[in-house]
């Protein structure tokens, strides 16, 4: 499952904020699961997904899954309608899940009922209502080891022979003898691109179902193949049963693979590199990612150990030919806590290389810092990026901006007006507001401007259907993306990825990526070393403004934000004449001043602007 598909959970009240991924396990709660729900209604198209009685995904596509919700243990009812359904119509299918705690458990609904010819000939057509049905399964997200990946799979397809494979079109099955709606293990296997087919197991021909061409399963996650009858949606009316199909469908979904619970991370890698369009990809020389196209990224890996070389080579190149080549990222020991990290390909120009280097040279620990690899169709970036993915505030979600295309300057996310709150109960709606004479407002900016290659700017903001979403650059009257009819939903994390060259070579285009935000919402805190031999905290953002203290050199502050101009850093720091904290204001742009964040260099136009006095 590529996240830019996904159509994702909003949960209300069962969803617990304190699930603490990435704590020592003691820290953990016994009482969280997590549940996601895969519509293999090929026949049906798009549902809306309910738990416990509320609306949960909107018009999750067919063939598509949502991501996993950390939710209480205990049990818990599912059901789909079609899309927006009264939440009280009755429903395709439903069922009740008993989550166990500390597990996975991914619910398929499938058709199970189709339409049928009577003794007379005339087309018997059973309602659409319950007319399919979940599969529940476990799944093994523990840890695997570096190269290998996890398949296990689902026989669905009513109609077909009792017994199928899932393998090459030459027979040689990869998952052997998936009985019908019966539970099947998991097999390890090395990552790879795989030509897959179905098979009927029952012959001993082994004849060949359905070919589905290449599949390239990455390292370190779970896939699940799940077999279903290859049903066309009627073009007239969607959710109309048809008949049953003898010819199978395969669809695949994956899922990330949990790290080690000590030294481990989760590694997600994002191909923004248009001058290499398709990629094999190694870590510390063990095959990860096969077959990566621009604009693709992976699940996020659960890896052992904080150092990892990463190795690039062109598709389908032998071992002995040298890589495009190679970068090494270490994730230092104070950075432990942070978990989720998205190593970013990108396409290296001699203009943003020069900046990246400058940047290299500033920062002194090395950690972190962006690599530039050579390559004959034009010098990759490799850059290493923290993510914040941990839990929202309730009715919240969190947008995420990283700026990915070659030339453009400071990226922000706008919006021309926010959804409306939703309704108490017993409330009624306030009358539409009519439009003023006059020019329309401007749009509210939801993220700080975010520079070429550096972490992500993000902002949690209000759920709901957002009619129009803009990517901005800074100093441009008009969009470079838009993104329609967003419907932003609580405890949701989505990522937006601009990637391209406003030259149009390759167009611009958003790659959107979405999480269900888990533990604790990572700490934001940038960290300031003064460089020079002594630096002024002023009283206000001013030459004028009253100096308060004086900052020897090597001295350690923590960095709250900017002026809006970003001239100015409000700091908080350890007063030497009286050892008191205090909070204060320093110039930014004297370079008097080094401010990191996990241990990366923080350009200055990047920090949140301060809000407070």
């Amino acid at each position: 499952m590529h996240k830019k598909q996904i159509a994702v959970f909003i949960l209300a009240v069962t969803l617990v904020l304190l699930f603490a991924a990435g704590l020592p396990a003691a820290a953990q709660s016994v009482n969280i699961g997590q549940v996601r729900v895969v519509n293999a209604l090929v026949g049906f198209g798009p549902v809306d997904v309910f738990l416990d009685g509320q609306r949960i995904a909107y018009g999750l596509d067919a063939r598509a899954s949502t991501s996993y919700v950390y939710t209480a243990a205990g049990n818990h009812s599912i059901a789909v309608r079609p899309v927006n359904a009264d939440p009280l119509a009755p429903p395709i299918a439903d069922v009740l899940i008993n989550l166990t705690p500390n597990s996975s458990q991914t619910a398929i609904v499938y058709q199970k009922h189709f339409a049928t010819t009577g003794s007379g000939g005339q087309s018997i057509i059973p309602p659409t209502e319950q007319s399919g049905a979940f599969f529940v399964i476990d799944d093994d997200r523990s840890p695997i080891r570096l190269g290998q990946t996890r398949l296990t799979g689902v026989h669905l397809a009513m109609g077909t022979p009792q017994k199928l494979s899932v393998g090459y079109p030459s027979g040689e099955a990869l998952l052997f003898n998936l009985g019908l709606e019966q539970r099947y293990g998991t097999v390890d296997i090395p990552a790879g691109s795989y030509r897959l087919a179905v098979i009927d197991a029952e012959n001993p021909a082994l004849t060949t179902l359905g070919r589905f061409g290449d599949e390239s399963f990455y390292a370190n996650t779970l896939y699940t193949l799940i077999v279903v009858p290859n049903i066309a949606p009627t073009a007239t009316n969607a959710y109309q049963v048809g008949p049953v199909s003898a010819q199978p469908t395969l669809i695949v979904v994956s899922a990330p693979i949990d790290p080690p619970q000590t030294d481990g991370l989760r590694l997600r890698i994002v191909h923004a590199a248009h001058s290499t369009r398709v990629l094999d990809i190694y870590l510390d020389e063990q095959l990860v990612a096969s077959r990566v196209n621009y604009g693709l990224a992976t699940e996020y890996l659960g890896l052992a150990a904080f150092s990892h070389t990463i190795t690039l080579r062109a598709f389908g190149a032998p071992l002995e030919d040298p890589p495009l080549g190679r970068a090494v990222f270490t994730i230092t020991p104070e950075n432990a806590e942070q978990i989720n990290w998205t190593l970013l390909l990108l396409n290296s120009t001699p203009e943003n290389s020069a900046e990246v280097l400058a940047a290299q040279a500033q920062n002194q620990t090395g950690t972190n810092a962006p690599t530039i690899v050579p390559n004959p169709d034009g010098d990759i970036m490799v850059t290493l990026l923290p993510d914040n993915i941990g839990a929202t505030e309730s009715d919240e979600a969190r947008v995420r901006v990283i700026n990915a295309a070659d030339g453009v300057p400071a990226l922000s996310l706008f919006t021309k007006n926010f959804p409306a709150p939703p309704l108490t109960p017993g409330a009624v709606a306030a009358p539409a507001v009519q439009p003023t004479a006059g020019p329309p407002p401007p749009p509210e900016q939801l993220t700080e401007g975010v520079l070429f290659g550096v972490e992500a700017n993000d902002a949690d903001v209000p759920a709901g259907l957002y009619e129009e979403l803009t990517l901005v650059p800074l100093g441009a009257t008009g969009a470079l993306a838009t993104l329609q009819n967003e419907q932003l939903v609580p405890g949701v994390i989505y990522t937006y990825i601009l990637i391209g060259s406003p030259t149009g070579s390759p167009p611009i285009s958003v790659l959107t990526l979405q999480d269900f935000g888990r533990g604790l919402s990572t700490r934001r805190t940038y960290e300031g070393e003064i460089t020079t031999a002594s630096a002024r905290v002023r009283e206000a953002p001013s030459l004028q403004g009253r100096q308060i203290a004086s900052l020897p050199q090597g001295a350690q502050v923590t960095v709250l934000g900017r002026d809006a101009s970003a001239e100015w850093l409000r700091i908080r720091f350890v007063n030497p004449e009286n050892g008191q904290s205090q909070d204060g204001w320093i110039a930014g742009t004297l370079g008097i001043i080094r401010v990191t964040r996990l241990g990366a260099v923080v350009e200055i136009e990047t920090l949140p602007e301060f809000g407070g006095r």
